[in-house]
């Protein structure tokens, strides 16, 4: 089969809209950002605005009545200092209006922006130069989970949804120019260094393990990487937990939090990985464990409050890994915050013709669905082994953006050489139905155009 020479401007011929272009001046008031970032006066406030530790359908409603109540598309997501609205067609008053009524809160310390602005912030936080810890990798992972519930429960639009992947997009540029890789220092990292020292001076410990969501399951890992084999995990259900990973769970004692509540263990370590909108262990609920234990919460909101301790417990909370996370050099700290504003410089102008035209955010759009889909097909498919299916999104939004970022044109071979060049493991028979699906979709695509 001969090359083909692909035009965009052909491609996007069949979903174009009636306006080309849109006011940059308008358009600074289509989007706003809300932020607010946690410190310690604000944190009673940022645990009524976070919808983390809700349940998924609660979470949900809150963003549909959200929505319907400024009459705009919000999205929302919290990452462990903060917590964002982002809305579209909507004014920023507006917006903090509907959220002090949401939550029943009279002021709200936000910090408000709009535009390139707020995509400007939202880069700089997804790209984790605005995080505790510099360039971790959670804050994206957050990002994306966010994106799917929105997606899939309709919260927001697919146009709307092209303003997080040129996020995405961006950050990926970032990222790879500032040299963060998979093991760029996450709070995981912290609390494995927090883990090791604390173990180095005590040797082998009973622990006990709040939780086994994904946090959770991480921590146990982590303690028996450590050599530590007496772990205790407490779910709600420990039976339907331990399926989560049976191999882990069979190294541990399983037990549900009636059991602990009645038994109230003896530990040295306490590692909480709850979720929940308010402590769950607190004055009039204190933490069942007896003697001189090192009480560790990763839980955002706080699982754990002050008063939930006895005087023999140490509690290391949210503040104390602020106070860990930013242990950094300032003149390091200095240069990389100059490298990464200039990049984010050097990539605004792209985003503000994204923004301001159109047709290319509509296009945009367009094709990041369409490849979405194609990844569908692909997580269904006889050649997909199960380790791979979790990487096809991830590698039809890669595929997406290559062609998103051709200038004018590209050849139909450029994009099967992308594709089968790239360094994710799939086995070849699975690469080969991607690389044909992408070839044959493009050629159909070009052709009806």
């Amino acid at each position: 089969m001969s090359d083909l020479l692909v035009q965009l401007e052909a491609l996007a011929t069949g979903i174009r809209t009636d306006a080309n272009h849109v006011d940059e001046d308008k358009m600074q008031g289509k989007i706003c950002l809300l932020s607010l970032k946690f410190n310690s006066n604000n944190i009673d406030v940022a645990k009524q605005l976070t919808t983390e530790g809700m349940s998924l359908q609660e979470r949900v409603v809150f963003i549909q009545e959200l929505s319907k109540s400024v009459d705009a598309e919000v999205f929302e997501f919290s990452t462990c200092n903060r917590v964002l609205y982002v809305g579209f067609d909507v004014d920023s008053t507006t917006l903090a209006v509907g959220i002090s009524k949401m939550t029943n809160l009279d002021e709200i310390p936000f910090e408000t922006m709009t535009g390139s602005d707020a995509w400007r912030h939202l880069v700089k936080i997804c790209s984790g130069l605005d995080s505790f810890i510099i360039g971790e990798l959670q804050v994206m992972s957050q990002l994306r989970s966010s994106i799917n519930i929105h997606k899939e429960n309709n919260l927001i639009g697919t146009f709307n949804l092209a303003f997080f992947e040129h996020i995405i997009s961006a950050t990926r540029i970032i990222r790879k120019e500032l040299g963060y890789t998979s093991s760029t220092e996450s709070m995981l990292n912290l609390a494995t260094n927090s883990l090791e020292q604390i173990l180095s001076e005590k040797g082998d410990v009973q622990s006990v393990v709040l939780g086994f969501g994904d946090m959770g399951l991480k921590a146990v890992e982590t303690l028996q990487d450590l050599g530590q084999t007496n772990i205790v995990v407490v779910s709600r259900n420990p039976s339907e937990s331990a399926k989560r990973n049976p191999s882990k769970a069979e190294q541990c004692t399983m037990i549900s939090y009636d059991k602990l509540n009645e038994t109230s263990a003896e530990a040295d370590i306490v590692i909480s990985t709850m979720r929940c909108s308010t402590p769950a262990y607190n004055e009039n609920n204190p933490l069942p464990i007896s003697g001189q234990a090192t009480v560790l919460d990763f839980s955002w909101p706080p699982s754990i409050s002050e008063d939930g301790v006895s005087t023999e417990h140490v509690l290391l909370g949210m503040k104390h890994w602020i106070q860990v996370a930013r242990n950094i050099d300032h003149s390091e700290y200095t240069a990389l915050m100059q490298k990464g504003n200039e990049l984010i410089d050097n990539i605004q102008d792209r985003y503000m013709e994204a923004l301001t035209n159109k047709n290319k955010a509509k296009f945009r759009a367009f094709i990041y669905g369409y490849m979405e889909n194609l990844s569908t097909s692909w997580e269904s498919s006889k050649s997909a082994h199960e380790k791979e299916i979790p990487q096809l999104g991830a590698f039809a939004r890669e595929i997406a953006t290559w062609i998103c970022q051709q200038n004018d044109s590209f050849y139909l071979s450029e994009l099967t050489n992308y594709v089968n060049s790239t360094s994710r493991s799939l086995n070849s028979n699975l690469l080969a139905e991607v690389s044909r699906d992408v070839e044959t979709s493009i050629r159909t695509l070009a052709t009806v155009a």
